[in-house]
């Protein structure tokens, strides 16, 4: 795999018309979007994966919380294997699954750890990231539910303030839904629990922070809704192998 990076897109950004020179995949890990190709308008989220053959042209409508996705060109062995295996490359499919964002988080999370180890995992990774979507187009994975509009609420609540604590039963009183219900409904679609999904929203918050402020530790826990120092260490260690402390004194 070629050119792999993680690129984000502000709210409410438009980007024009436009084509790579090479075909890529795109992985959206945060944010939507919808996209205009082929005169056809799909919406993508968190867990969709995107196939754009060389010259594809194509239009993309950011949202309310911009969007950041993992793009990376495949070699052109593995083009070949989904070729042989009857995946349809040449129509632009797209997909979307849970396996997916679990997939992408760990390519980042070993991206950021980025010992003599990590490139040769990320490989492993990227690869298996095209199995999963190989699999599911050739099931008809492309064929996607829309988001609920409701569902869509809840996500922008979460997003527009990370540091709240709000229970399931508030969050789905909100919107008229059974809590059962919206959790559901919400890890079908989002590939997570609403509990991870603003835990890893308060840590990206903490990782803002951690580079470009002089708060102390606690603060910066605390400006983040984590109910202690420690409880972010844990929870910023779990997530991308190094101390909140660490972190910071490597980037300064």
């Amino acid at each position: 795999m070629t050119a792999l990076r993680l690129s984000s897109y502000a709210a409410n950004n438009r980007m024009s018309p436009h084509l790579h020179e090479d075909c890529t995949f795109t992985v959206v890990v945060r944010g939507d979007y919808q996209e205009t190709i082929r005169s056809e308008d799909t919406e993508h989220c968190p867990g969709s994966m995107l196939f754009y053959p060389a010259g594809e042209v194509h239009s993309q409508q950011f949202g309310s919380s911009g969007s950041s996705k993992l793009i990376f060109v495949p070699t052109a062995a593995s083009l070949e294997f989904l070729s042989e295996r009857g995946v349809a490359l040449a129509q632009a499919p797209h997909v979307r699954s849970p396996a997916i964002t679990q997939l992408a988080r760990r390519v980042i999370a070993e991206k950021r750890h980025d010992d003599s180890f990590s490139e040769l995992t990320v490989t492993g990774l990227l690869l298996e990231l095209i199995a999963e979507f190989g699999r599911l187009e050739k099931n008809d994975g492309h064929h996607i539910k829309p988001i609920p509009a409701w569902l869509r609420q809840i996500r922008e609540q979460l997003q527009d303030e990370p540091e709240q604590s709000k229970t399931n039963e508030e969050l789905a009183a909100s919107v008229g839904k059974h809590p059962v219900h919206l959790a559901k409904a919400f890890r079908g679609h989002f590939g997570e629990t609403m509990g991870e999904y603003q835990r890893r929203l308060r840590l990206q918050k903490a990782e803002v922070l951690l580079r470009k402020s002089k708060v102390t530790l606690v603060e910066v826990a605390l400006a983040c809704g984590f109910a202690s120092h420690s409880h972010m260490s844990r929870s910023f260690r779990a997530a991308y192998g190094i101390s909140p402390s660490r972190f910071r004194s490597e980037r300064l």
